[in-house]
């Protein structure tokens, strides 16, 4: 039996982590449990991310929001339902400016012209959509008396692979941006980070001229003029786009590109619903961290939804966020249902707990005392230990 091959996924469980917050720099004080995936279907990839977990590389993790300093709720959006605000096709505008030769930085006038630039005029009913607007940086007009663009823009989705240019790209990001001593950045560390993936990749069943020819992780990269200048990677799933990560060259900050590849995102999860699946129709944004006020943007793109994963409910963000601004820990479903919520007990723990959600995986085995057995059965090993619940 090839497993590489197969349908099934195998992990290993590494159990409870205690670590340095990325968010507040607190030490000791981000709280999560992981399994390492040797091989996902994306099938059973979908129930976790379903649950609250993310991955990182081919380590999957779950965090516990009651101990952890910075709560982290999983986030995603009906992308299906998305209308871009004002301000989000402001962004767009901008960056299609920039590439038609008309916007440069630290100026707000007309490049043809020096006059101040015009207000945006309406656009025609039909025309505002998102996959309209962002079409123009990509699309030569068929207007003759149009000049052509300044800038070449090109955006594909590719499998997850490692260059020495995006390599390049991860580096100047992480230092210019999140300013990460150059010594710590390593190839081998790239290549965990952002190219090695567990999920196993696999054709559409419907494919009308899709982005991409499957399931699994990709590569989303923007060039201009040939250049790389921004990556996305991203997970193509059953039910779902999930964004893993993003980066950028910081030569292009004034362009906003964290924002505008969301918008990106979200109109390619559309294509995706068009086709390849009506039910393709989510956005999962990662995490948001109401504690970390650089993390709320994730916010501002509506309709999105909160998990509360003691009750494995979505709940709508704007009805969590007051909340969130009274205390850091929320059982969502609970406190719109008016109950008490008791903020500093734990979950109920118990391997039957662990077995009774963990069945909807089924076809996840686990490598324990060099055996491979149901994913359940390693958790047996954890039976008295409070991190139990983080299978729910």
């Amino acid at each position: 039996m090839n497993l590489a091959e197969s349908n099934v996924s195998i992990v290993s469980v590494v159990g409870p982590n205690v670590g340095k917050c990325g968010y507040c720099q607190g030490k000791d004080t981000s709280h999560t449990f992981g399994v390492w995936a040797y091989y996902l279907t994306c099938e059973d990839y979908q129930q976790l991310i379903d649950k609250g977990w993310r991955r990182s590389g081919e380590y999957v993790y779950k965090p516990n929001l009651r101990t952890s300093c910075c709560p982290q709720y999983a986030i995603k959006l009906d992308a299906s339902k998305f209308k871009p605000s004002k301000s989000q096709k402001k962004l767009v505008h901008k960056f299609n400016r920039f590439v038609q030769g008309d916007w440069t930085p630290n100026s707000e006038e007309d490049v043809n012209t020096g006059n101040k630039k015009p207000q945006q005029k309406s656009e025609p009913a039909g025309m505002d959509t998102l996959p309209t607007l962002l079409s123009r940086a990509e699309h030569t007009s068929n207007d003759e008396t149009e000049r052509p663009k300044k800038y070449e823009l090109e955006i594909e989705m590719e499998p997850s692979s490692f260059t020495a240019e995006k390599y390049s790209l991860y580096r100047k990001y992480q230092i210019g941006i999140h300013h990460d001593p150059p010594s710590k950045l390593k190839e081998k560390s790239f290549r965990q980070f952002l190219v090695d993936s567990p999920l196993k990749r696999y054709s559409f069943n419907r494919d009308d001229g899709a982005p991409c020819s499957g399931y699994g992780s990709y590569h989303q990269t923007y060039r201009l003029d040939g250049k790389l200048i921004a990556m996305a990677v991203l997970d193509i799933l059953p039910n779902c786009v999930s964004s893993v990560y993003f980066m950028y060259d910081p030569e292009y900050a004034f362009l906003s590109l964290g924002k505008y590849s969301a918008l990106r995102e979200i109109a390619l999860t559309q294509e995706f619903e068009e086709k390849v699946s009506k039910e393709l129709h989510w956005y999962y944004m990662g995490y948001y961290i109401h504690s970390c006020t650089k993390m709320r943007y994730k916010g501002q793109y509506k309709p999105s939804y909160l998990l509360d994963s003691e009750a494995a409910t979505w709940e709508p963000i704007e009805k969590c966020v007051p909340l969130l601004d009274k205390t850091g820990f929320v059982p969502f479903h609970k406190a719109l249902m008016g109950e008490a919520t008791d903020m500093d007990s734990t979950s109920a723990n118990g391997v039957d707990s662990i077995s009774n959600s963990a069945n909807c995986l089924r076809s996840v085995l686990a490598i324990f005392s060099g055996m491979l057995a149901p994913i359940t059965v390693s958790f047996v090993a954890f039976q008295f230990s409070p991190t139990l619940d983080f299978w729910n």
